[in-house]
């Protein structure tokens, strides 16, 4: 095993074995000897060392003693402890693992054994090394996605936008996660807002999301005009997004655009959960699915595009499965129904009705961590 050369530490009590110990590993590592455990320890605490041969029996502090106080101040190095005696071998060979000395050779060894093991010992501090700068990459990256996602969603809310106030909640079941909403403000008092949930969790998906946002956002020209409303185009940029990708990729989105002049709301809805509209005093109503979900292979439907009403006093919710898919610790889920009757029976504005969204599913889970991400908008057309 050819490995890069280290900085190695004898201890032992013998000036004839530690000579032959430093003649050995010399010509390829740079190699300290020590006669006693005390001047090893007090070198090591000066000016660090790869590895350490320790010999068990010494006066003074004694192999153990050393390995044990070596670990502690870096927990890095590797020991190798040695022994000259073959009475109770078992016992010293636990003794070593329970100091975290996983090298244990008697004496006389050879050559081959020795530097074998040296060797061995830098090659696993090297993956170890290489492991961590990894793991410090990884962490980099995901932390730079995670700004990344929070970037894509809306700021400042709750907020007015002429007649229309929004407000909303987004929360991942890891650092970064697949769900994503949008309010935007458009000329006339109009507002686009919309859901997504990419399958998966992690930093893919929090990628393609930002994908499915950058696709929608570019072909909303073409979906919107003074007296036309048709998110087709979009859904279609979505798709062609997802056409070079795993073709499992499934995305569900549900597009609107809320216009007070007109009291009218559009919405495209590709196999996400239904949307809810109510107002106070009548029963909710769901926008359920206008199309399939987005995913390879599969065609928009005929009208993906539908227009319902939408007057002062009417509010609409769009939200992710995650939400009504919160589990208690026994597994039942929070459920549709009751996040409907939620957010419909909730007094007050908006804000008290994703505030008291947000505290029904904490309080449904009891402390279990969600296994999905948790997105909520509510938007309310204001009387005057």
């Amino acid at each position: 095993m050819k490995t890069r050369p280290g900085r190695v530490m004898v201890v032992d009590d013998d000036p004839a074995m530690l000579r032959t110990v430093e003649r050995l590993l010399a010509t390829r590592h740079e190699v300290r000897g020590f006669l006693s455990g005390t001047e090893a320890v007090e070198a090591f605490r000066r000016e660090p060392f790869d590895v350490a041969i320790v010999d068990v029996r010494m006066p003074g502090l004694d192999g153990f003693e050393v390995t044990r106080t070596i670990r502690a101040i870096q927990p890095r190095t590797e020991v190798i402890l040695v022994t000259g005696s073959v009475t109770d071998l078992d016992d010293k060979m636990l003794r070593a693992i329970e100091e975290r000395a996983f090298y244990f050779i008697t004496k006389p060894f050879s050559k081959a054994v020795l530097t074998s093991l040296v060797a061995w010992c830098l090659e696993m501090q090297r993956l170890a090394e290489e492991r961590d700068e990894l793991i410090h990459r990884l962490t980099e990256d995901l932390e730079r996605a995670r700004r990344y996602q929070q970037a894509l969603l809306p700021r400042g809310l709750p907020r007015n936008f002429g007649p229309l106030r929004a407000d909303g909640l987004w929360a991942s079941c890891q650092e970064v996660g697949g769900d994503l909403y949008d309010v935007q403000p458009l000329p006339g008092d109009r507002l686009f807002v919309m859901v997504a949930d990419v399958a998966g969790h992690g930093v893919a998906a929090a990628l393609l999301v930002g994908m499915v946002k950058t696709a929608i956002g570019r072909a909303l020209q073409d979906c919107i005009t003074r007296d036309h409303v048709d998110f087709a185009p979009a859904a279609r940029a979505v798709l062609e997004t997802l056409s070079p990708l795993n073709r499992n990729r499934v995305v569900t989105v549900f597009l609107g655009l809320l216009d007070p002049k007109r009291k009218t709301l559009h919405y495209l809805n590709a196999g996400h959960p239904p949307a809810i509209l109510w107002r106070a005093g009548r029963e909710p109503h769901l926008l359920p699915a206008t199309t399939p979900l987005l995913s390879f292979g599969i065609d928009l439907g005929k009208e993906p595009t539908v227009r319902v009403p939408f007057e002062p006093g009417d509010r609409l919710a769009g939200y992710s499965d995650g939400l009504y898919e919160m589990r208690d610790p026994d597994g039942n889920e929070y459920g549709r129904e009751r996040l409907i009757r939620t957010l419909w029976g909730a007094p007050g504005s908006i804000e008290d009705a994703v505030r008291a969204t947000r505290e029904a599913t904490e309080s449904h889970a009891a402390g279990r961590p969600s296994e999905d991400d948790l997105t909520l908008f509510v938007i309310e057309f204001q009387k005057k």
